[in-house]
């Protein structure tokens, strides 16, 4: 069955980050960056707290929540928020999906979008801007169609596109520890 993005999920772009009207006595929240973005897209194990920016406002933010589906505007991909990343306010290089889980898994779309034939084309399709930077504009990715398999299909495929990435995360850390390992003891050896 061919479907629109729209006909199966919601979208919510992120709050405008420069017309974010701070109070000091309102409630805090860090932002949701490219840091926390890449540790949801297991890339990076680490964070580093400096750099954090904190907001304090009454205002009505869009905030990411354990589980989100969440797609980086700039960077073309989608992913899970952690847990370690919930309650930070998304950017509007951003945007929040809400899935209709009783016609698709959330795993499946993130795996659809990411690496699916069918994804990957209307990527590179819809993206715009310069050679520096492009971008995914939202109205766009409304637009996107997706064939649907079965959700069962979906829940089986998106659980192991998940159970794929989380291995070469740790297969690429193992990696590099016994690399700074063997490099460490050549060190010790002089």
């Amino acid at each position: 069955m061919l479907l629109t993005y729209k006909e199966i999920a919601t979208f919510t772009a992120g709050s405008h980050i420069s017309r974010i009207q701070e109070s000091a006595d309102g409630s805090a929240f860090r932002f949701y960056a490219t840091e926390q973005f890449l540790v949801d897209d297991w890339q990076s194990a680490i964070v580093s707290a400096e750099k954090e920016q904190w907001v304090k406002t009454h205002q009505d933010v869009v905030l990411a929540q354990k589980g989100d589906v969440v797609i980086s505007l700039i960077h073309g991909k989608a992913v899970r928020v952690s847990t370690e990343n919930a309650g930070r306010i998304l950017g509007n290089n951003y945007v929040k999906v809400d899935v209709d889980t009783s016609r698709i898994d959330a795993a499946w779309f993130l795996w659809h979008f990411n690496e699916s034939p069918e994804g990957r084309r209307q990527r590179i399709q819809t993206t715009q801007g310069s050679t520096v930077v492009q971008r995914i504009a939202v109205n766009e990715l409304k637009n996107f169609t997706v064939t649907l398999p079965p959700l069962a299909q979906q829940k089986t495929m998106g659980g192991l596109y998940l159970a794929a990435r989380e291995k070469r995360f740790y297969q690429q850390r193992i990696a590099a520890l016994s690399e700074q390992q063997i490099l460490s003891l050549l060190s010790g050896m002089i």
